[in-house]
């Protein structure tokens, strides 16, 4: 099995990036955020989930190894499979989806593409307890300051994931909400 590939960015797909290997391209999955920033004729190392089927075989990239772990976390989840597990990836960075398991944010679970009701409670359920290590030990923010500028941001327009995003990327010493969503303005302009 395949666990780590190096080589040049040859072509950029949709969801893919096809990496040349000394001559041999190989399609990658990965998220739209490494895809945009994958210059092409750039190297690059990605840590690999290869995943195989009697009909198929699928390389799945990730930035590091601990990316690739989480992704092997999602896959525990019954009715997860790898192409909706790199779904909520590419929609939820690791420390917004951390934070919603944390809290039980079923809100923002339910708002990914592929995760109903019932998948985002056995989210909960089967993780909870896993995810300490992907937190790095940092406090997850999620105190009154933090839920107040997650739903003003909603409320001027910022979709639920990009507002978890915003506050996410605040530093800790902001007081009040108000000054909280002034910084998240400042920061998007």
């Amino acid at each position: 099995m395949i666990a780590r590939i190096q080589g040049t960015v040859i072509e950029r797909e949709e969801k893919a990036l096809i990496i040349d290997v000394h001559g041999v391209g190989y399609r990658v999955i990965v998220t739209s955020s490494l895809r945009e920033k994958s210059a092409l004729g750039s190297e690059i190392t990605l840590a690999i989930y290869d995943h195989r089927t009697d009909s198929d075989a699928v390389l799945f990239g990730f930035e590091s190894v601990r990316d690739r772990e989480y992704f092997e976390l999602l896959l525990r989840v019954p009715s997860i499979g790898p192409k909706t597990a790199m779904g909520v990836l590419d929609a939820a960075p690791i420390n917004v989806l951390s934070q919603a398991v944390l809290t039980g944010d079923m809100q923002l679970l339910t708002s990914l593409s592929g995760i109903g009701k019932r998948t985002a409670e056995r989210i909960v359920v089967e993780l909870k307890g896993k995810i300490g290590e992907f937190t790095d030990g940092v406090a997850v923010a999620v105190g009154p300051v933090h839920q107040d500028t997650v739903d003003a941001l909603v409320a001027i327009g910022f979709t639920v994931m990009q507002a978890k995003q915003a506050v996410a990327k605040l530093p800790q010493d902001i007081a009040s909400a108000e000054e909280a969503v002034k910084a998240v303005l400042k920061h998007k302009a």
